[in-house]
């Protein structure tokens, strides 16, 4: 069963999800100072569900007319980008910048993202809060 959902999760990868350049930074001996490209990570170029924020998430259905309490849900403004942690052989780390790629694999002007959260998702996969640079 796991092989079968590893096989299914490659394939709906190279289908629908987008490509993006990953691209692993540290700090360098003055942790005040910008961010460095990391020299023991290579940079990546890995597939991905992107995903625009969404205002609350989890505050379930609304399906009754009328008016209705609040719900407690996780409010976002991030986009984020979901991965299978096996395109990486290193695990993502906050910090870490990503490059949107169009299909001919060349860098998208202005689509620039650093890692905020490196979140738990499903099984193999993880979800990376991103900010916009």
């Amino acid at each position: 069963m796991k092989a079968a959902i590893a096989a299914a999760s490659a394939t709906h990868d190279s289908v629908m999800a987008d490509p993006f350049r990953y691209s692993p930074m540290k700090h360098g001996a003055d942790k005040n100072a910008p961010t460095v490209t990391d020299p023991d990570r290579s940079a990546t170029d890995i597939r991905g569900k992107f995903g625009e924020y969404a205002a609350r998430v989890g505050a379930g259905p609304f399906n009754q007319p009328g008016v209705q309490a609040e719900r407690d849900a996780h409010a976002s403004s991030r986009p984020y980008l979901s991965i299978r942690l096996a395109q990486l052989a290193y695990r993502p780390r906050r910090g870490d910048q990503l490059q949107a790629l169009d299909d001919n694999g060349q860098p998208i002007a202005g689509e620039l993202f650093r890692v905020a959260e490196v979140l738990p998702s499903t099984r193999g996969h993880v979800r990376l809060d991103l900010n916009r640079i």
